[in-house]
């Protein structure tokens, strides 16, 4: 009697441990912090002066090259992976899209700052306006904005007005200042 009293015990006592293993796979799966992107910023002036674009909406950027920064927040699941979607796009222009892998070099977690770079394809000397979107495509929300919200993806404003390099602007004022003493010679 003894012995069919225990067994039964075991027999409850691993029924109890089955539920608790099932519920602890079902509760065990790591929730991570979404991640977050802010502070968007653009470089100008030799990288000498940084615009932080929220703050700035419809400012001008001025270069041949406009370099960028996004800080990148939170937590993956362990495994877990993520995309840091960057959309650029000109008035009447095809947009550029740059995707970048998280955790970055397959092993680089957040928190880090990413720098990047886009070549404006306008040539008008009055420059244009220009948008750049940042999305994380497995985050949601993933962007809180200066009233608090917490939104998916954020697009900030801002016109490009594209300088020509230096070496450009050699050529250019060596071809005017030869023109100008030819034109000097004739005349003498």
């Amino acid at each position: 009697m003894q012995k069919i009293k225990n067994q039964m015990n075991v027999s409850k006592a691993l029924l109890f441990l089955g539920v608790l293993f099932v519920l602890g796979l079902t509760e065990g799966t790591a929730k991570a912090d979404p991640l977050f992107f802010s502070n968007v910023t653009a470089f100008q002036n030799n990288d000498t002066v940084q615009v932080n674009l929220l703050s700035n909406p419809g400012t001008t950027l001025f270069g041949s090259t406009l370099t960028f920064s996004v800080d990148i927040t939170g937590v993956l699941p362990m495994g877990g992976t993520d995309i840091l979607r960057i959309t650029y796009t000109e008035l009447g222009g095809a947009a550029v899209v740059q995707d970048f892998q998280i955790p970055l070099f397959g092993s680089v977690q957040p928190p880090f700052t990413l720098i990047f770079s886009v070549v404006p394809s306008s040539l008008n000397p009055q420059g244009v306006p220009a948008t750049l979107t940042i999305d994380l495509l497995n985050s949601a929300p993933d962007f809180v904005t200066g009233g608090g919200q917490s939104v998916d993806s954020q697009t900030y404003t801002f016109n490009v007005h594209p300088v020509p390099e230096p070496a450009t602007l050699t050529v250019f004022f060596s071809g005017l200042a030869a023109l100008g003493i030819r034109v000097r010679r004739r005349t003498e």
